[in-house]
């Protein structure tokens, strides 16, 4: 219990300060302009054909409607495995984490660079690739941990996510089609809404525990139980 209270205030601390340092970025954006310009005319410094044709890739690859699809089917999947309490935190979450984007993006408004290796529509602060991915990522961890037992698997498939995430906000400002600030706002607020959303889904396992629970083992249960009474009925006439 002592382990759970630690953990979950964790996650309330990792919470606020995420959201501190993502609404600390809005505050400054002006202020960060000369070094946005700055890191924006390095880029063109170490441009090569085969990080560029990468970079694209991860583009295509981890765009937020792409990682909306991805965790439908995923959500699809856990509900059809009696999951539905997990289901219901990878739908939900993705699909909050799409409308914020579009919602934070047109209050900020604010443009994209004019020098990008390919075409970007839409405003550029936060980074909508670099928050789903966080999102994404940190939900297939959070899952992930629960689930596996190998503590060694873990690790390993947390730093493999870890490093695709980073790679992928490099890739963003390598193409010049975010500035460095939209790419640290898609961490904060990756992060926050990540956090936040299990913070709620932790407090749902107390408000709405049905939903938390395995309904196929119940279901298996009620059958045995009636198959137990109906073998007493035969025996006992």
């Amino acid at each position: 219990m002592h382990v759970k209270i630690k953990g979950h205030r964790i996650i309330q601390f990792v919470s606020s300060l995420s959201l501190l340092g993502f609404l600390t970025l809005v505050y400054l954006k002006d202020s960060l302009r000369t070094l946005d310009m700055n890191v924006n005319s390095w880029s063109h410094l170490i441009h090569a054909s085969w990080f560029t044709q990468m970079a694209e890739m991860l583009a295509y690859g981890f765009d937020t409607p792409v990682l909306l699809a991805i965790s439908t089917l995923m959500a699809v999947i856990l509900f059809y495995k009696s999951s539905k309490g997990k289901s219901a935190l990878m739908m939900g979450t993705m699909v909050g984490n799409t409308v914020m984007l579009q919602v934070v993006k047109v209050l900020v408004h604010s443009p994209r660079p004019l020098n990008g290796l390919m075409f970007e529509e839409g405003f550029s602060f936060p980074s909508g690739h670099v928050a789903s991915c966080t999102v994404f990522f940190g939900l297939l961890t959070y899952i992930g941990w629960q689930r596996w037992k190998s503590l060694k698997a873990k690790l390993l498939f947390n730093m493999f996510l870890a490093a695709i995430a980073l790679i992928l906000g490099f890739s963003r400002i390598y193409l010049n089609v975010h500035w460095l600030s939209d790419v640290l706002g898609g961490y904060f607020l990756g992060a926050f809404w990540l956090t936040f959303s299990v913070l709620v889904f932790q407090y749902s396992k107390h408000r709405i525990p049905h939903l938390h629970k395995c309904s196929s083992h119940f279901t298996l249960k009620g059958e045995g139980e009636g198959f137990e009474k109906l073998m007493e009925g035969k025996h006992n006439p």
